[in-house]
């Protein structure tokens, strides 16, 4: 391995906090997430998640990209149906070698055994590993209804520490093996990227890159602009070829720009999505403009020198919808000269990009809990996280996307909304089975209940630590990655043997005390480490529950189960 990716290895593994792991699994880490970083943009990436780990061939990584979004379940895949009524996929499958030689083999067996994936022939992929995986695929293609668009898209990324030289053996065996699975009449495109080494630094860089893009804007009015230049603001109209540089990123994906939107691309068949739809069918460039509300853009900088316009670390706080459909038909012909009515406000002061997410968004209904990142509990939340230095116990909360993107802070250290909502569900409201499975539902189902005014920050913080200290020990293989589905019923237990099973209400000031006991056995690494152990060890004793059954940590009854066997773990727990 040559001294650049050696060091950019080196500091991946830093920000995962996984020094320990050996070179060539953390390697297929690195790899992994550099290429669906590339195919989809993240924000928040658990590792193990696109893993197929050590007994499966041929195949080291896999993602499932539905509607534009990682999934990770089938349940998830199920809620995707449920609110947008489509399905737009892609599979991203990696082949990783640390060797610096581009095997003619080994590449045509990484052909054979996607090829096996999609042949449906489930006895190659039996493994607890891949089976998820090889589930979710059937799952969508038995819902093929829903591919109202398109069939599934398929990336394959073959990555070695070489240099990829167009080898025409090699680019023959390319060639033929696509043609075999474009033969399958299963899908709408399939790309084969053969990475070398200059290839997965560069792909390494663009990951840590602040969201940035250039463009020309040719007719627009300065709204504002602050003595200091703090805020600005710009309105005007841009063709969408010039948009395309600010939602369309590299592998012609969408960049990961929506994710301070509150709301969801719902959908062509939603009525406000089919409208826009219908005015790109006849291509009437005017009607639109003049009909369409437009784009707004928030950016920590935004600046426009003549007719070039440059934007920092931005977001789409309002357009999801337009922008998804735009992006949708983005190889219509005649829409690069479709004007889009745009806004665009440079400003860092949080307070300013909240109200402009609000007013953007108050035409539609949004539900309560889809404004909770907007609150003023979530800036409290964020300095009381700040409060605990200790340097095992620190973690970030993160309420503005994207805000340590740059920074050097560990990843796995970094508490994003969707994430806290998990943890304090999951070990306060002895829900696990609802994040294990249908998170959206869940959040419908909690929003009212969770980051509330008066609610002791220390739950939130709690449930965080607690999180984080079982995935940084599955993730460093002190407990077996295929325990990985039983974390959140694991986080449930370790609070109920320290503190009690009953749970103050949130707001009452004896739960300070109950979170305490909590704190102080998380913080201790033994103590910790050992109790986590003895609780997944007990869960994965229990006849009852069934590893293999991809429903069991989704299900309701094996929550009260466990609940029910707090006893049998005590008493467990003692005799260890």
């Amino acid at each position: 391995m040559d001294a650049i990716t050696k060091k950019f290895l080196l500091d991946f593994k830093k920000l995962y906090e996984i020094e320990t792991m050996k070179e060539d699994d953390a390697f297929e880490y690195f790899v992994n997430y550099c290429c669906v970083n590339k195919e989809n943009g993240l924000v928040d990436i658990k590792l193990k998640e696109f893993s197929t780990g050590k007994n499966a061939q041929g195949i080291d990584g896999i993602a499932i990209i539905v509607n534009h979004k990682l999934v990770t379940s089938i349940s998830e895949i199920e809620f995707q149906i449920e609110n947008s009524s489509f399905l737009d996929v892609k599979f991203v499958f990696i082949q990783t070698k640390t060797s610096e030689s581009f095997d003619n083999t080994l590449m045509l067996n990484f052909f054979e055994f996607t090829k096996a994936f999609f042949e449906d022939d489930e006895t190659v992929f039996d493994i607890p590993e891949i089976k998820n995986f090889f589930e979710m695929k059937q799952f969508i293609y038995d819902n093929a209804e829903y591919m109202t668009e398109r069939n599934p898209q398929l990336s394959m990324y073959y990555v070695s520490t070489g240099k990829w030289v167009e080898d025409k053996t090699l680019v023959k065996l390319i060639n033929r093996n696509k043609k075999e699975l474009e033969t399958f009449r299963i899908f709408s495109c399939i790309e084969f990227y053969p990475c070398g080494a200059t290839e997965i630094q560069d792909l390494y860089r663009k990951s840590k890159n602040v969201l940035k893009a250039k463009f020309k804007f040719e007719k627009n009015i300065e709204m504002f602009s602050g003595e200091d230049g703090e805020p600005t603001g710009y309105s005007g109209i841009i063709p969408f070829k010039e948009f395309r540089k600010i939602i369309i990123g590299d592998g012609d994906s969408l960049r990961p720009v929506f994710d301070d939107n509150i709301r969801d691309f719902l959908g062509n068949k939603n009525p406000v999505n089919s409208e826009i739809q219908k005015s790109l069918d006849v291509m009437d460039i005017n009607s639109f403009c003049m009909l369409n509300n437009g784009i707004t853009i928030v950016a920590n900088r935004a600046t426009v020198t003549g007719t070039t316009a440059i934007l920092n670390d931005y977001q789409i706080v309002n357009g999801c919808q337009t922008s998804h459909v735009l992006y949708e038909n983005r190889n219509l012909k005649g829409i690069d000269e479709l004007l889009i009515p745009i806004k665009l406000i440079g400003t860092t002061n949080d307070d300013m990009k909240n109200m402009i997410t609000k007013a953007t968004n108050s035409q539609t209904s949004i539900k309560p809990e889809q404004l909770e990142a907007l609150s003023d509990f979530q800036k409290k939340l964020e300095v009381y996280y700040s409060t605990f230095e200790n340097s095992n116990a620190r973690l970030y909360y993160e309420r503005r996307t994207g805000q340590y993107r740059v920074s050097s802070v560990p990843k796995t250290r970094i508490v994003n909304i969707p994430s806290q909502i998990k943890s304090v569900t999951a070990m306060f409201l002895d829900d696990p089975h609802g994040v294990s499975g249908n998170y959206g539902a869940i959040v419908k189902k909690v929003g009212h209940r969770i980051f509330k005014s008066n609610d002791k920050k220390i739950i939130y913080y709690t449930s965080s630590l607690a999180q984080y200290k079982i995935e940084y020990m599955i993730d460093n293989k002190i407990i077996d990655k295929k325990y990985n589905k039983a974390r959140y019923h694991a986080m449930m237990l370790f609070r109920m043997v320290i503190a009690g099973k009953k749970v103050p209400r949130f707001n009452e000031n004896k739960m300070d005390a109950y979170c305490q006991k909590i704190i102080d056995v998380l913080n201790d690494e033994n103590q910790c480490k050992d109790l986590f152990k003895k609780i997944v060890n007990f869960i994965a004793d229990q006849d009852a529950i069934d590893f293999d059954d991809r429903k069991t940590f989704e299900r309701k009854e094996t929550t009260e189960y466990l609940k029910s066997k707090l006893k049998s773990l005590n008493t467990y727990l003692n005799s260890k």
